[in-house]
């Protein structure tokens, strides 16, 4: 990967991870003075699906701050599994990826065990 890949890879880390902590700091202020118990109900149920927004958030500014924190220590770019090196344009795609594809698709196509939650989408095998 060249220097210039590397820089506009970074800035759109950047920019991403900007308009992530925007989300996160605008996503929980919520009033929950209801006028009766449906509204109560509702209420409830907004606040349960903005605190699963916030957590996933949360969880994309970590994975952001952890890929700004490769590129600054030189293993970015470089996969985890095999060790070798991500192409460029799939870093451009997912900048946050930690896997070439070969091995992202053998975890994906792995069998989990039963209950356990899908690694890339919080959703149960």
């Amino acid at each position: 990967m060249t220097d210039s890949q590397r820089r506009e890879i970074e800035r759109h880390l950047e920019d991403t991870l900007s308009a992530l902590r925007l989300q996160d700091r605008t996503g929980s202020d919520q009033d929950m003075y209801c006028a009766d118990e449906n509204e109560f109900a509702s209420r409830l149920s907004e606040l349960r699906m903005n605190v699963a927004l916030q957590a996933r958030i949360r969880k994309q500014i970590r994975a952001v701050e952890e890929a700004l924190h490769r590129i600054d220590v030189a293993d970015f770019g470089i996969c985890a599994e095999c060790g070798e090196d991500i192409p460029v344009q799939r870093l451009k795609i997912t900048p946050t990826a930690t896997l070439c594809v070969h091995c992202q698709q053998e975890r994906d196509s792995a069998p989990r065990p039963a209950g356990m939650m899908h690694p890339t989408m919080g959703l149960s095998a």
